[in-house]
């Protein structure tokens, strides 16, 4: 039988081969039927010829793992056998080591007993005695070791055995053994032959492989050449194509270029046009800008008269004796309250309309569902017809005469209630049958409309108020439930007979009859052989108008109906229009036939109860066909206009005043409030927007109009500044809009004169680049002269009418209230100051938001005088003082006559100003010329002229020209800025203050120029020692501008220094300055002023050294210079102090700062440089970090509520059924709901937090400090530290006694660079806290190195740390190349309990980087819950256990590891026991902590858990059982409490007693050891009668004072067990007899007898006072007999002795 392996690396057939090597891209059929071809591979061709079977079988699986179980088993065996024997070899050796001790300790007692001997032949005690005790010693190790041996030879026993049976054991499996072996030979084999079969179809498959791969190559090869011909193929056809294409290309881009220069073309227009647009705007803006000003002073004029209004006001209240807040804020609340009124009005009518329109809706709602459901309302007519009325009873008939020429019938009961039944459609029409039969109404088909009549009374004026009344109360049900139903009166008795449903045949023939009777009703009508066409009534009136109704009254209208038709004609009133059915009611009697030319009246009623317009017919229905009356209710409206849009003043002359009147007409009937306002904005045709007009003037409109045409939509704004309203149209349905001005967005607006373009496609549309950029200059010149003009409106402050620029106003009557159908009259005046053309629009606005603006134009031409000036503006700029000026001024005269002028200047600037000549002729049709001269002085600034402003130079002169026969002058105006010349320092004098030689002094300066005009200056003739900076003291002034110099003052020695600075401008103006300073030779003097530290890394430290040096050791001035200030003391030849003080902030060092130098010796000092991050930068570093991981936690809440959502949606589409199909259009049906929001809308906002927030200690703040060493760059740093000098010696810092004019001064230049290696890991924090750690415990902690420089470190160093300390570096560090990263591992070991610091430092060629570890060793200490050292756990009977628990609390800062460890179960325990016992020594320190213990071997106490883990601050609850197996009293043991199985916190003893009896008694003396005998006593044979008793001893002590004996006082306890037992008694009793007995002798107990509960104690006291005559050197005693019951009944003799002892 052969086994095949399978191997799960080889397919199992020729397909998976096919399926792994084919290629699947190409061809993979074609490749499989060539591989069918070879001869296909069979694994077993290999197993019969080349590897035959073997005649044994193989290896299954199962016997595989049989294989390999059976070879573990064995191993362990054998690993068995050898552990025994090497235990068996161990004991042996132990035996013998053992014997050769007891050998050795027996020759050393033979050793001690000879000289014991000796020792006592010689009587030598104390030798004898020694010898003794170590012959005593001997002989107890000989037995100990006696009892060692016998143990040994046990465990030998032992061992031996169990190695007897290893080797049995072993021997068993021999057999197996030897069969295992040969079956794992075979294994072996069976897997080489496995291997070498494998390797077989290897090579086979490799072989198919390459057969197929080479197959594949040659069909790519077809495959590229294919393709290659195909591609030559396609270029061939391409290039047809092309030249097939471009004859057509060719007369498209011919077409194309002829668009593209139409366009071109077209755009070059159409930017010409645009900037003619813009130059007329120019133009416009310019000619509009005096009216801008005009109306920036208006607007401040009437800001001021409101305020004097206002202050009116509140001036009139005070004087009345008011209060004017309460009183304006009185009116400002009432003026308020009055619009909230006007408001809520308004609402209330919206809401009035609303609630009448969902009663039209709902009333139509129930027409249509009446219609459509009719079998759900009963019809009156109908259930008339199936009652039966009584046959004895006759109708009443009442009959009554009328002003029309038929009887009006009022029926009975049932006629009069199917009426009111028929009435609540909401429109009343009543009507009668003709017959005087049954009333019908005219909705029922099956009644002929020809046998109708109205009801017997038309209601009169009187009855308006109830019809009102009537139209308030619902007219259908469902709204309003109030009203009950009607119901039958009681007097009817007679029965109601109910028919059934008629049948289908009846029915067919009720509804021919009807269609039948509908043929009929309409018939065409024929006269003289001329059959009538048209209206076959006429109406008078032809339209019922109810106009300018108001709601809540009534109107009525009587109507004539004419028949105009050939003959006969009948009329039947159908109805109204549905709407109108809640508001009119018709009341129309049909008069039957009515002749030709004969007519009928028709009364209709309106009741309006909302203001809006209603528009109906009143349907009627005639003989020749129906016909209807149109009827229209109109609200009231105001119908206004003016006589005249146009008035023309004519040509008027300056100074002249003409007016002119406007007829505004009311012929509606609603008054309203109306303002005559001036439009004093820009004309249409200029460009303005809302800001330009100051807030108030609305913009022109966007579209071009004619000149003459008025604007549709003028502005409304007057000087109130009231809103914009324009009319909706409301049969449209459309609303109402306010428009305030100050709200609408900056338009532009067109000019009027630019044709048709509007001015809002200027820079809007996209044209050629070269007229883009011709346009682009203009656009911002006009968006400058637009920014000005603001500009100058905002900052303007003149005060004067805005009606006197143009001469046009309105007159007094410009606002108030025009009433319904009455007119007024509105004034224009026209009063011209400037000559010119005047074109002024007016506007005529009304509170009425329905009517239209209107909108009048006012024309006029005003002409000047003959003569005029050129310039109307002589602007001189700005001029200096004291310097002349001169202009020229041009005279025009437009007279055919000389002129002769004169020239006049004011009187106060005659000074100033000359006008040359005085006095001249001016030719006719010519010009002249006059030369002005202006020579401003100092004194212009004195005189408080009118025209010159001091505070801004600004002189404004109006001049005239007098002309001869003219009484108006020619005006004119002379403006100017005067300035000075004038440069200002802020100090004139200044104090250079004290100067070392080896220093310099610099102070700052400011110099002004005090003109508005540029200056030129400069510092000439500087003394050596002084420079003046920048540019060396020279420079240029811009105007009023203030520069700061600085003078640097260097003195050479010491003296004092005084001196001038000269400043020079450019007209030769000079201005000095005085300087005086004091040059200071100090005692003492620095190697170095200035220390340049080499570049140091963040964090590190880089050191320098200098000295101080003493050079003064004379005072000889002459030689040499000496130490003084100034002229000053020569300083004294000493010791010499310094001291060194570094300004807060600064990361240097200087070591010693203070020190005492001798005459002609330095003193060498240590500067240190650690530079450091900011903590601000840090701190704001450090926000963006927080901000960055609350957003990257925010996106992940997100994401992960995304997640839940989409779980959630996914579930819920899983359980909800399929979605509905949608409709035909694609769109979702009403009801679907499934497209849901989803409802989390993004990540949460994150709050921003305060940099001041940020703890130092947080991850934030050390990840702010790592990325701000990743990006720092470098910077350099400038220190200035001070060190101050003083004579004699120094004593501690701060308290030297210097002379600060001694100063020196050490300058530091510190260059910054970045650190090479950062630490990376734990955030970069570079502080390694091991924590808490207990004393000989090893903690490990790693932290991580990064290599942040762009270079490669060779090697880092790593220093020393204390070779006796607790850290150590467990691994090596190398090279780090550039972003590489190392971890390095420290551990700690404390060796006593404190805080340990240590600094790694890690040496890098430019850098070292500082890594601090920190740990705490802490020693560990526990608290147990116990109050004392012994834990009594009282009593129980035999056999049964009590439990009781205490806490052990953790009070260190880490978690530690406990044990319970039992005294009874130590190992040393027998030797602890072997020595005497207390009762024998008494002595309290040798205290055995073991007591008595249970016989069965078990301990008796035991403590769950004994041990575990106790966090920090933590506690632990430990349960001990007391369990005992016999009677005694004295168990007891020692608990031990381990810390990490080494140190000992806490040693307590546990006690207990064990009872017989449930009642036992305690507190006596002790009269027997607390040390349980090893024996067994028999008991003794009780007497007969008599009951075993026990004695109890209680001592007295009195003690004697002089007069009187103390009471002594004892104790007894009697308790009673809590047992387990439930069958036995639970409590117990007590009783003492012969208390007569002690108490003569002095003794006294309480109580004598009583009971114990279970599980507790009686306290029995007695007391003893000795007795009158006692002898206090003698005893007294007695005894008392106490008996105890419980279970058992216990008899005790308590022996009483007492003693008289001295204090």
């Amino acid at each position: 039988m052969e086994v095949e392996y399978y191997d799960p690396r080889l397919p199992e057939d020729d397909d998976e081969n096919d399926m792994l090597f084919g290629d699947e891209e190409e061809g993979p059929a074609e490749y499989e039927e060539e591989s069918g071809s070879d001869d296909e591979f069979a694994p077993t061709e290999f197993d019969e010829n080349e590897h035959p079977s073997t005649p044994e079988q193989k290896i299954t699986r199962q016997e595989q793992l049989r294989m390999l179980h059976l070879r573990k088993y064995l191993n362990e065996l054998s690993d068995k056998v050898t552990q025994k024997d090497y235990m068996v070899h161990k004991t042996r050796d132990e035996l013998k080591r053992c014997r050769e001790k007891i050998t050795e300790l027996e020759r050393e007692r033979d050793g001690v007993y000879g000289q014991m001997q000796h020792a006592e032949g010689e009587e030598n005690v104390s030798a004898f005695n020694r010898l003794q005790a170590q012959h005593e010693r001997v002989l107890m190790e000989l037995v100990n070791e006696g009892d060692i041996e016998d143990d040994i030879k046990k465990t030998l026993d032992r061992a031996e055995y169990e190695f007897a049976q290893a080797q049995v054991e072993q021997s068993k499996f021999a057999l197996e053994d030897e069969e295992l072996k040969k079956k794992e030979i075979q294994y072996q084999q069976e897997r080489s032959e496995a291997a070498m079969l494998r390797n077989k179809k290897e090579q086979y498959y490799a072989q198919q492989a390459e057969k197929k791969h080479k197959n594949r190559d040659k069909e790519h090869v077809q495959a590229l050449r294919e393709r290659e011909r195909k591609h030559r193929q396609a270029i061939h056809d391409a290039k047809k194509s092309r030249e097939k294409a471009s004859k057509y290309l060719k007369e498209t881009m011919a077409k194309i270029r002829l668009q593209d220069q139409e366009e071109e073309e077209r755009n070059r227009d159409h930017m010409k046009k645009r900037m003619g647009t813009i130059m007329s705007l120019k133009k416009d803006i310019a000619d509009n800008r005096e009216n801008l000003n005009a109306l920036q002073a208006r607007d401040k004029y009437m800001k001021h008269v409101r305020q004097s209004d206002l202050d009116n006001q509140r001036s009139s209240v005070i004087a009345e004796g008011g209060n004017p807040d309460e009183v304006l804020l009185k009116r400002l609340t009432r003026e308020q309250f009055d619009k909230e009124k006007g408001v809520f009005d308004s609402k209330q009518r919206e809401r009035q309309v609303h609630i009448a329109a969902k009663i039209l809706r709902e009333e139509n709602r129930m027409k249509k569902r009446m219609q459509q459901q009719p079998q759900l309302w009963s019809d009156p007519k109908k259930d008339k017809t199936k009652r039966v009325p009584q046959h004895k009873k006759k109708k009443l008939q009442i009959f009554q005469e009328s002003g029309s020429s038929s009887m009006e019938y009022n029926g009975d009961v049932e006629d009069s209630s199917s009426a009111k039944e028929t009435g609540h459609q909401g429109v009343r029409v009543h009507h009668t049958n003709g017959h005087m039969g049954t009333a019908s109404s005219d909705e029922d088909p099956d009644v002929s409309p020809f046998t109708l009549t109205a009801d017997d009374k038309i209601p009169d004026s009187d009855s308006e108020d109830e019809q009102v009344k009537d139209l308030a109360k619902p007219e259908f049900e469902g709204m309003w439930n109030k009203h009950k139903p009607y119901s039958v009166p009681t007097d009817i008795s007679a029965p109601i007979i109910k028919h059934n449903k008629a049948s289908k045949m009846e029915q067919d023939i009720m509804r021919k009859v009807l269609d039948k009777h509908r043929e009929g009703i309409v018939v065409k009508q024929v006269a003289a052989g001329r059959e009538f066409k048209g209206c076959p009534f006429y109406s008078k009136p032809d339209t019922i108008h109810f106009k300018d109704f108001d709601v809540g009254k009534s109107y009525k209208k009587k109507v004539i109906l004419t028949n105009v038709s050939y003959s006969v004609n009948y009329c039947k009133l159908i109805g109204i229009t549905e709407h109108l059915k809640d508001f009119i009611d018709v009341f129309f009697d049909p008069p039957g036939q009515l002749s030709a030319g004969m007519n009928c009246e028709m009364l209709v009623t309106f009741s309006p109860m909302i203001n809006e317009e209603l528009t109906g017919d009143v349907k009627f229905l005639a003989q020749t066909g129906p016909f209807s009356i149109p009827i229209i209710c109109s609200i009231k409206r105001c119908d206004l206009s003016v006589d005249t849009h146009k008035v023309d003043f004519g040509t008027t002359v300056i100074g002249e005043t003409l007016k002119r009147t406007i007829t505004l007409t009311n012929n509606g009937a609603l008054g309203t409030k109306y303002e005559f306002a001036k439009v004093e904005g820009l004309k249409p045709r200029t460009l303005t927007t809302a800001e330009t007009s100051l807030g108030r003037l609305t913009t022109a409109d966007t579209t071009v109009k004619a000149q003459d045409e008025p604007a549709a939509d003028g502005d409304k704004e007057g000087e109130k500044g009231k809103k914009d309203k324009k009319k909706g149209d409301k049969k449209e349905g459309k609303s109402e809009e306010k428009i305030e001005p100050k709200e609408q967005p900056v338009e532009e607006k067109q000019p009027g004169d630019a044709g048709n373009v509007p001015i809002e496609t200027v820079g809007d549309d996209t044209t050629q680049g070269q007229s883009h950029d011709m346009l682009e200059p203009v656009i911002e010149e006009v968006d400058q002269e637009l920014t000005s003009m603001v500009d100058f409106l905002e900052h303007s402050d003149m005060d004067f009418d805005i009606s006197t620029i143009d001469g046009m106003k309105v007159g007094e009557n410009h606002s108030g209230v025009i009433g319904p159908f009455l007119s007024v009259k509105l004034e224009i005046i026209w009063h011209p100051t400037i000559p010119g053309r005047v074109d002024t629009d007016f506007t005529v606005s009304f509170d009425d938001p329905e009517s239209d603006t209107i909108t009048c134009k006012a024309i006029a031409n005003a002409i000047d005088v003959p003569c005029w000036v050129q310039r109307q503006t002589v602007d001189l700029k700005i001029c200096m003082l004291d310097r002349l000026y001169q202009d020229t001024i041009i005279v025009n005269n437009r007279a055919t006559t000389a002129l002769r002028l004169i020239f006049e200047v004011p009187k106060e600037l005659r000074d100033h100003m000359e006008l040359l000549p005085k006095t001249g002729y001016i030719q006719a049709k010519s010009q002249f010329q006059a030369q002005l001269k202006f020579l401003p002085r100092q004194s212009i600034f004195e005189e408080k002229s009118k025209y010159f402003d001091p505070e801004t130079g600004v002189l404004e002169v109006p001049m005239e020209i007098q002309v001869a026969d003219q009484t108006r002058p020619v005006p004119f105006t002379v403006n100017a800025v005067v300035t000075n010349s004038d440069l200002e320092f802020d100090q004139n004098d200044i104090d250079l203050g004290y100067c070392t030689i080896y220093e310099s002094v610099k102070t700052t300066i400011k110099l002004t120029n005090k003109s508005i005009l540029p200056q030129d200056f400069g510092f000439v003739g500087i003394p050596d020692y002084v420079d003046v900076q920048p540019n060396d003291g020279f420079g240029t002034l811009l105007p009023l501008e203030t520069i700061e110099m600085d003078i640097i003052f260097s003195p050479s020695k010491a003296k004092n220094y005084s001196f001038e600075l000269t400043c020079k401008s450019l007209i030769n103006r000079i201005f000095k300055i005085k300087c005086h300073g004091i040059g200071v030779h100090p005692p003492l003097e620095l190697s170095h002023q200035i220390i340049n530290f080499a570049a140091t890394t963040l964090n590190d430290v880089s050191s320098a050294s200098f000295h101080v040096i003493n050079s003064h050791i004379s005072t000889n001035e002459y030689t040499h210079p000496v130490p003084r200030i100034g002229k000053g003391e020569i300083a004294p030849v000493c010791p010499t102090s310094f001291e060194f003080v570094v300004p807060e902030g600064v990361p240097l060092t200087i070591s010693p700062a203070v020190g005492t130098i001798d005459p002609g010796k330095g003193y060498r000092i240590q500067i240190q440089y650690s530079p450091r991050l900011l903590e601000k930068f840090i701190r704001k570093e450090s926000v963006k970090m927080a901000v960055r991981n609350m957003e990257a936690k925010a996106e992940r809440e997100y994401q992960e509520a995304l997640l839940k959502e989409k779980e959630s949606e996914e579930q819920a589409a899983k359980k909800k059924p399929p979605p509905p199909k949608k409709s035909p259009k694609g769109k979702p049906k009403a009801g679907d709901t499934t497209s849901v929001e989803p409802e989390v809308k993004g990540p949460a906002k994150v709050t921003t937090p305060h940099a001041d927030s940020i703890d130092k200690n947080s991850d934030e703040y050390h990840q702010a400090h790592t990325s701000l060493l990743r990006t720092f760059t470098g910077n350099f740093n400038t220190y200035v530290i001070p060190c101050y000098v003083a004579s004699g010696k120094a004593g501690k810092p701060g308290e030297l006694k210097y002379s600060i004019h001694n100063t020196l001064y050490l300058e530091v230049h510190c260059p910054v660079i970045k650190p090479q290696i950062v630490v990376i890991s734990d955030n970069g924090r570079t502080t390694t806290d091991f924590g808490d750690v207990s004393i000989g415990k090893h903690v490990i902690k790693t932290f991580t190195i990064q290599n942040i420089s762009g270079e490669c470190i060779e090697k880092v160093k790593i220093s020393l740390l204390d070779p006796v300390g607790p850290f150590e570096v467990l691994n090596a560090l190398g090279s780090l190349d550039p972003d590489e990263s190392h971890t390095l591992i420290c551990s700690f070991t404390p060796t006593s309990g404190r805080v340990f610091y240590e600094t790694l430092e890690l040496q890098c060629p430019n850098s070292t980087l500082r890594v601090t570890l920190a740990g705490h060793g802490v020693s560990p200490k526990v608290n147990l819950s116990l109050d004392t050292d012994v834990l009594d756990m009282g009593s129980v009977l035999v056999n049964e256990y009590v439990e009781k628990s205490f806490k052990i609390k953790n009070a260190s800062s880490l978690a530690i590891e406990y044990r319970i460890n039992l005294d009874s179960n130590s190992l040393t325990k027998q030797t602890q026991t072997q020595g005497l016992p207390q009762f024998v020594k008494r002595d309290p320190a040798m205290k055995a902590l073991v007591g008595t213990q249970n016989n069965n071997g078990k301990s008796v106490f035991d403590a769950v858990p004994t041990e575990g883990i106790i966090s920090a601050g933590g506690s632990k609850e430990i349960t001990l059982t007391f369990a005992p197996d016999h009677y005694s009293e004295h168990y007891a043991d020692g608990i031990r409490i381990e810390l990490f199985g080494q140190d000992l916190a806490h040693v307590f003893q546990a006690i207990g007693q064990c009872m017989p009896h449930i009642m036992y008694v305690t507190g006596g003396d002790e009269l027997a050891p607390d040390v349980e005998s090893l024996s067994v006593l028999p008991d003794q044979d009780e007497e007969e009668g008599a009951s075993p008793r026990k004695a109890v001893l209680l001592t007295f002590n009195s003690v004697s004072k002089e007069v009187e004996f103390t009471t002594a006082t004892r104790e007894l306890f009697i308790g009673c067990v809590r047992t387990m037992a439930v069958s036995q008694k639970k409590n117990g009793e007590f009783s003492f007899e012969n208390l007569n007995n002690i108490n003569a002798k002095g003794f006294n107990l309480d109580p004598p007898k009583g009971q114990v509960e279970a599980g507790s104690k009686r306290t029995i006291v007695f007391t003893w006072s000795p007795p009158p005559g006692h002898h206090p050197n003698q005893p007294c005693e007695a005894s008392i007999m106490l008996t105890i019951k419980g279970d058992a009944t216990d008899i005790y003799r308590v022996l009483l002795r007492a003693l008289v002892v001295s204090e």
